[in-house]
């Protein structure tokens, strides 16, 4: 994924989720220095958000699983979205 695809996401995710949000930056394979993508760090809780039902909660856990799959055998590093966005930006 490029760099301005990246901070695209970063950004929209910022304005939905807040600059505090955390997440898992993953670090790219050839490069560690280098993010290549990231995922939500923290585990949604049925009772901190308006979910329309048990379903629609169903789909947030089984997308924050998807994403926490993706760290499996990777370096990342757990920071907020505005501390990734400045490391980013370097």
């Amino acid at each position: 994924m490029g760099n301005r695809n990246l901070i695209g996401r970063i950004i929209e995710d910022m304005a939905c989720y807040g600059k505090s949000f955390k997440v898992f930056a993953i670090k790219s394979e050839n490069d560690s220095n280098i993010i290549a993508d990231y995922v939500n760090a923290d585990q949604p809780i049925h009772d901190d958000y308006l979910y329309t039902d048990d379903e629609e909660f169903e789909e947030v856990m089984n997308y924050y699983k998807e994403g926490i799959g993706k760290l499996k055998g990777r370096e990342y590093e757990c920071m907020t979205l505005l501390q990734l966005l400045e490391y980013i930006e370097k």
